[in-house]
């Protein structure tokens, strides 16, 4: 969607940045979706002369002026997306001092769906993880990913996307190796969206 507070731009000519929003909702569609979390945020600068795009991950837990808060007061930066788009886009805005011209929101089923659409992706997994599937469930409905160069489909990439916690409590040692964070989830995340565009 544009953002109608950004200037016109030529999006055949000029840089323009686009603000991906990924929100915690397992549900299908994202009505009421500014009720929840804006877990996953990345910024995207495409810039059509050169045919180059830049990524910029921003963790969930950035402390930071929160725009439509009472006095602007900080708090993580997820928590802007209770307050809806605007609320987050001016946030960023705020924070990192990049225009924002257009945004895409996307929640957990629309991720597995277009991962599905396009045949899965091809990732080079770091370590061997467990997961909640796209329904937060666990059990016989646990998602499970070997370290290694898999092609996953739509709920395994979900899964590589959402992880930053090792499950020991539902999940074997094997499957809780290797170093994981706000900030490895964000190097996943952009993995997806690569191997997407391939």
């Amino acid at each position: 969607y544009k953002n109608t507070t950004s200037t016109n731009k030529n999006i055949i000519s000029d840089p323009f940045t686009v603000l991906v929003m990924g929100v915690d909702s397992e549900v299908n569609g994202l009505s009421n979706s500014t009720s929840f979390n804006g877990d996953s945020l990345l910024l995207v600068t495409f810039n059509p002369k050169t045919l180059k795009a830049t990524i910029l991950s921003i963790p969930r837990d950035s402390y930071v002026p929160i725009m439509c808060f009472k006095n602007q007061v900080e708090n993580k930066i997820t928590h802007a997306a209770w307050y809806g788009t605007d609320c987050m886009m001016k946030t960023v805005t705020n924070f990192t001092g990049i225009d924002i011209d257009y945004y895409a929101k996307v929640n957990f089923k629309a991720l597995v769906a277009l991962v599905d659409a396009v045949g899965g992706v091809d990732i080079d997994v770091p370590y061997s993880f467990c997961e909640q599937n796209s329904n937060r469930a666990w059990g016989k409905n646990t998602i499970y990913v070997k370290k290694g160069l898999q092609s996953l489909n739509g709920e395994q990439a979900l899964a590589y996307s959402r992880n930053r916690h090792a499950w020991p409590q539902y999940c074997s040692k094997e499957w809780n190796q290797g170093v994981r964070s706000d900030i490895i989830r964000g190097q996943h995340q952009q993995d997806v969206i690569e191997a997407l565009l391939k």
